[in-house]
């Protein structure tokens, strides 16, 4: 009973002391391009805090790493892998990921308000265009971004069609980089032509992680 009671003291402890943590700018920024790839905001009802859950393959584990490293003052411990076999006949195959959740905290709650609707669906902020920085822009690449030859899909094929030409929009717009939203078996998603390649490069480059150079054939080129 001591030993239970120490534990959740411990916790109480470690969130109160950061209940008046704030985002910093450049941590809002990796948070909004983010918030547009894998990660997830966690609310269990309107009274309570927004926690963050970061959670990638495990053959990404220097970018989990790389991102706890710039949020771990917001964490309560350190990432931790899973595997799981997937027994359907056309897999066979045991998968491997690594995650680390955050603390529930007051400063995470915007962008919980930002990209969900009340129905908890992920959705997109209507100044989005403001909030996207050639920073959030990359993390949303080094998240779900992948080669194709010499151009790039981003996998926005959870967005509706009208959403994925909303991010054609703000993509042409803000960064003039000549895309479309593609039709795919499950949806669309956002594609950037090869003739937008080095505009690109010169936009990501500064913030992307060697790990994913060869989304942009960087490790060849530059």
């Amino acid at each position: 009973m001591q030993t239970q009671f120490a534990s959740i003291f411990s916790r109480f402890y470690r969130v109160s002391a950061k209940v008046n943590m704030v985002i910093t700018p450049v941590l809002h920024e990796i948070l909004v391009g983010s918030m547009l790839g894998d990660l997830t905001a966690e609310r269990n009802n309107i009274r309570s805090n927004t926690r963050l859950h970061f959670k990638q393959s495990i053959i990404n584990r220097e970018y989990i790493e790389h991102l706890y490293s710039l949020f771990q003052d917001y964490c309560g411990s350190p990432p931790k892998t899973m595997s799981k076999f997937d027994s359907r006949p056309d897999k066979m195959k045991e998968y491997g990921a690594i995650k680390f959740v955050t603390l529930s905290l007051p400063c995470f709650n915007i962008y919980r308000e930002l990209f969900y609707n009340s129905e908890g669906k992920k959705i997109l902020p209507e100044n989005l265009e403001e909030l996207l920085t050639a920073r959030s822009l990359a993390y949303w690449i080094m998240d779900d971004g992948y080669k194709h030859r010499k151009a790039l899909y981003i996998s926005t094929e959870s967005f509706s069609l009208d959403e994925n030409e909303f991010l054609v929009k703000i993509l042409k717009n803000k960064f003039d980089l000549d895309c479309s939203a593609h039709p795919t078996t499950n949806g669309n998603r956002v594609y950037i032509f090869s003739s937008s390649r080095e505009r690109l490069k010169d936009l990501i480059h500064p913030y992307l992680l060697p790990h994913f150079y060869y989304k942009l054939d960087l490790d060849s080129s530059l």
